[in-house]
């Protein structure tokens, strides 16, 4: 997640359409789109646990000495350091201590490359003398929630205590998992819809590429990405955006009205101190929908209230004023680059796009969507469900991409490194390397211990 932004007063939500309108306010000309990436991964100490938010080897120290020593500029709650924030990138820190950037938009996957490689040495530069290793796995193969650390931030405090509520693998998810994401621009609502989409129809591609979380508990679950896995148990109201996503007459305002009937998990509130912080509301579980009717005392939504409600969305597509594709396990930064790169090969190219969508049978109402994405999340490139072979669908979804880049930077006379970006996926799908996954069980097998995944 970014870091938080304030700013002044925002303007009340008086309709349906306001949350349209914000939603549309992100909307930009093609020739402008860029991509943004982020990635989680767990931050482990000398001893293989996760780093502790304080002491010498800690969370805090290592936000201390990136902004000091690299020019970030922190971000406080309750006086402590929760992110940093640096220009248009960020790095926060999700429930438990992993350690996310959130990148800056950028119109190439050279400059996202180079963004990673300054974030990387960077990091290695605050602690070189801690000991500190990164692990690149989607799920935390030893820990339970209990074991983990609890980072000093008041909305996930909230969260735990929701979460056990409305699923059983909640708790899970925030303390256990590390995703990478791509953050994608559209140009209209008929093109963020169509994006969508795609990007649902693509779910059980995209599970399957980058399934990387194979260990539960210290044991094999049976799942090539428990992570993708576990969001069927989550929370149901806002992971399951049923089937009008599929539908190609679907709108902006449909999604909108989606998430106003999700129950609100928190409002943001304002301290005297000019500080901020979360109330609680599921103890009176209420939907926007009803806060807009009722309001909550003397409070009425504003659209700040929205954009807070929105984040907290959970499907595979999160639509805020961009698409955020969030299937995807973190795998080792030399593969980090792929998921842009094939963002940018499918999604920002018009006839590409329509190309995939034929490939992926959209607008066939006979398809099951959802065995599909929890056929790839068990069994990953491996899966086969009649005619439906993932490694052969993959194969030709690459082969789009790299198509799809290769045009664009001869038209742009830009990136024209970026197709060289797919080739480790496409040497998984090849069988020239292993799945992801794979090489996380095999490590973990011949040593059962976190700093044995660490890169």
């Amino acid at each position: 997640m970014s870091a938080p932004q304030k700013s002044g007063p925002s303007p009340l939500v008086t309709s349906v359409q306001d949350c349209v309108d914000w939603v549309l306010s992100g909307a930009k000309p093609a020739n402008t789109f860029k991509i943004g990436t982020e990635f989680e991964r767990f931050a482990l100490g000398p001893n293989g646990k996760p780093l502790p938010y304080e002491g010498h080897a800690s969370i805090h120290t290592m936000l201390d000495r990136l902004a000091k020593r690299h020019g970030w500029t922190p971000y406080l709650e309750a006086g402590k350091p929760i992110a940093l924030t640096r220009g248009m990138a960020s790095i926060s820190l999700e429930p438990a201590g992993q350690f996310e950037l959130s990148g800056a938009p950028f119109a190439t996957i050279a400059e996202m490359r180079a963004e990673l490689d300054q974030h990387l040495a960077e990091v290695a530069d605050v602690t070189s003398d801690l000991g500190v290793r990164f692990a690149y796995a989607g799920f935390n193969p030893i820990n339970t929630v209990d074991d983990c650390e609890k980072m000093p931030k008041g909305r996930y405090g909230i969260m735990r205590r929701i979460m056990p509520m409305v699923g059983s693998l909640g708790l899970d998810m925030m303390h256990l998992t590390c995703t990478v994401q791509s953050n994608m621009d559209f140009s209209s609502g008929e093109e963020a819809m169509e994006m969508m989409r795609l990007g649902h129809l693509l779910s059980p591609v995209l599970v399957a590429l980058f399934a990387n979380s194979p260990i539960r508990h210290g044991k094999d679950t049976g799942y090539a990405t428990f992570r993708a896995h576990l969001w069927t148990d989550v929370d149901e109201a806002r992971c399951n955006v049923s089937k009008f996503v599929f539908d190609p007459h679907a709108t902006i305002a449909d999604y909108v009205k989606w998430c106003w009937d999700v129950p609100m998990y928190f409002l943001d509130i304002a301290h005297e101190d000019g500080s901020h912080g979360h109330q609680e509301l599921f103890d009176a579980p209420m939907t926007f929908r009803q806060f807009f009717e009722r309001g909550f005392g003397d409070r009425r939504p504003t659209l700040a209230d929205w954009e807070l409600h929105a984040s907290t969305m959970f499907p595979d597509i999160r639509l805020k004023k961009y698409l955020e594709l969030r299937q995807c396990d973190v795998v080792p930064p030399e593969a980090l680059p792929a998921l842009p790169a094939l963002t940018k090969g499918i999604f920002y190219d018009a006839a590409t796009r329509q190309a995939c969508l034929k490939l992926l049978r959209d607008g066939d109402t006979t398809v099951n969507r959802a065995a599909l994405r929890a056929l790839a999340c068990k069994d990953a490139l491996d899966a086969v469900a009649g005619d439906w072979n993932l490694r052969e669908l993959s194969r030709e979804v690459l082969k789009l991409a790299r198509a799809s880049l290769d045009k664009q930077a001869l038209a742009t006379g830009t990136d024209a490194e970026a197709s060289d970006s797919l080739t480790i996926l496409d040497e998984i799908v090849a069988g020239e390397r292993p799945q992801f996954w794979q090489t996380v069980a095999d490590r973990w097998h011949r040593e059962p211990n976190f700093l044995a995944l660490a890169e």
